[in-house]
């Protein structure tokens, strides 16, 4: 039994790691799903400026110096875009010093796997025609917008790949989906130093302002988190429009959870809504909201007593063990012609506790005396038993039938505290005589069990504790007792005292190991 437990165990421990893994590598939701960065170069340098901005306040600032070729930033599309649904690209600049000429790459991939291999011939590379600022038509000192539909676009080291506009691209690059997209500028030869700043690039749906939330997820919780803990969700929201919008944050929560509170505060009269009002071009926020899972709390006490002649059955279970389970809270997020939504999935943790399990069954005199106490971390009883076998009849359609099915008494008892990795297991059958009393408590520091008994039958007694067990197996007229105790002190279990005292006058056999 216990090669049997420690298997079990290393089998949930596998399975709660492969669920925490899976949930890991779920693929995050944020305010645009286009992920960059930029070059570093050592003559060459491109960060995010505060300076000057198209829309909120950061925009990308790119410097080449005299020694300098190029400055360049990088675009990570995570899923891929098919080329045939970008609709829109376009971005843009602000053209600083010296007449730099931008070179956007488009790098494809053609056989299912996600990435670009220059190796592959499925995969595939365009470049657009390098053209100054000036030959397109920009002013220094302003915002420009540079349309990527307006390029004229060249395969990589293919000449006869004929170049033409991205809608050209199209239908010769049908089937595949861009994976990255680099946009570069080259340094104006003629310029002691080119820059420019570059901002809000439009690829489809997606928006790069660089702002500084907008690459975090929209909605961010834990992964795990305890029966009854508290749980902070982030909630990360964010204007893509170019006028102000009226914001709207609307939460959905999970039904076993309670919102406790928020920063800021929920609109006045609710708890799961926030607005924005006249929230300004490329502003960000966040949400944190702190909610509580529900944890199981009931108390119970049963206190009876039953006697008579007849057939008895009784089977009673008690647990104070909890499955783990899953919450999912969503986010919904209005923003003007934006709407964005999200959600986060946090596992909660098992509870691992105690079981009680008993009954006893038989034909004859039956008396029994319990008292049952229940709470979400405890479980103790007391009950008394006293069983002895006659035949007895059952009345069917007004008619008495004498039973002559087997009536011996049986009874069992099994105490398990998960939580200390203790197992007691009481077992009486083919018993002419049943008089059992015992005494129980299951918890996190105290856990005893305290048995007399006076049996006419068989019996089995099994002990499991860290570091031992016993096992007992009986035949005959006996009395048993036993006692086992368990305390925690210290982070360590330590047996107060662990013992069995049994006295049998010998009528059949005895059979002890």
């Amino acid at each position: 039994m216990s090669k049997l437990l420690h298997y079990n165990r290393s089998l949930y421990i596998v399975l709660i790691t492969v669920i925490i893994i899976q949930m890991g590598v779920l693929s995050s939701i944020g305010l645009t799903d286009l992920d960059y960065r930029l070059s570093k170069l050592k003559n060459a340098d491109a960060s995010v400026s505060t300076e000057q901005s198209f829309q909120g306040g950061n925009s990308a600032e790119l410097t080449i110096n005299s020694e300098g070729n190029y400055a360049r930033i990088y675009i990570y599309l995570d899923p891929p875009l098919p080329l045939v649904d970008l609709d829109q690209f376009s971005m843009w600049m602000y053209p600083q010093s010296g007449d730099g000429s931008v070179q956007v790459e488009l790098y494809f991939d053609g056989d299912g796997d996600d990435s670009y291999d220059s190796k592959n011939v499925q995969d595939a590379r365009i470049l657009s025609q390098k053209k100054s600022c000036s030959n397109m038509g920009m002013s220094n000192n302003t915002w420009n917008e540079l349309d990527g539909f307006d390029l004229q676009y060249e395969k990589y080291k293919d000449d006869e790949f004929p170049p033409g506009s991205l809608d050209d691209c199209k239908g010769q690059l049908e089937g595949k989906r861009i994976v990255k997209i680099y946009i570069t500028i080259y340094k104006d030869a003629k310029a002691s130093e080119t820059s420019a700043l570059i901002d809000y690039i439009k690829i489809g749906d997606e928006i790069i302002s660089f702002e500084p939330l907008e690459k975090e997820d929209i909605k961010d919780g834990p992964t795990s988190a305890t029966p009854g803990g508290l749980i902070t969700y982030t909630i990360t929201y964010g204007n893509n429009d170019l006028e102000p919008v009226d914001l709207v944050v609307k939460e959905e929560y999970d039904p076993r959870t309670v919102f406790i509170m928020s920063d800021p505060s929920p609109d006045p009269g609710t708890f799961d809504t926030w607005t924005f009002s006249n929230l300004p071009p490329g502003a960000h926020g966040q949400i944190k909201i702190k909610m509580r899972s529900r944890k199981p709390a009931a108390k119970g006490i049963i206190d009876g007593r039953v006697s008579g002649k007849g057939l008895m059955s009784r089977e009673g279970m008690f647990s104070t063990e909890f499955e783990s389970y899953l919450i999912t809270n969503n986010v919904y997020i209005l923003a003007g012609e934006f709407n964005f939504s999200s959600s986060a999935t946090t596992r909660i943790r098992p509870i691992i506790g105690s079981t009680l399990a008993f009954g006893e069954h038989g034909a004859g005199d039956y008396q029994a005396d319990e008292k049952l106490t229940y709470n979400s971390v405890s479980i103790s009883a007391e009950r008394h038993i006293l069983a002895e076998f006659s035949p007895v009849s059952v009345n069917l359609s007004l008619k008495s039938i004498p039973l002559s099915l087997r009536g011996d008494w049986s009874a069992n008892l099994r105490a398990l505290n998960d939580y200390r990795d203790i197992r007691w297991s009481d077992r009486y059958y083919e018993g002419k005589d049943l008089n059992l009393s015992y005494r129980t408590q299951l918890g996190k520091t105290l856990s005893y069990l305290e048995t007399a008994a006076q049996v006419q039958g068989l019996a089995d007694r099994t002990v499991y504790w860290p570091g031992g067990f016993a096992d007992t197996h009986l035949a005959g007229n006996f009395t048993l007792a036993g006692s086992a105790r368990w305390k925690w002190a210290n982070k360590t279990i330590s047996p107060d005292k662990e013992w069995l005292a049994c006295s049998c006058p010998i009528e059949d056999s005895l059979l002890s190991s």
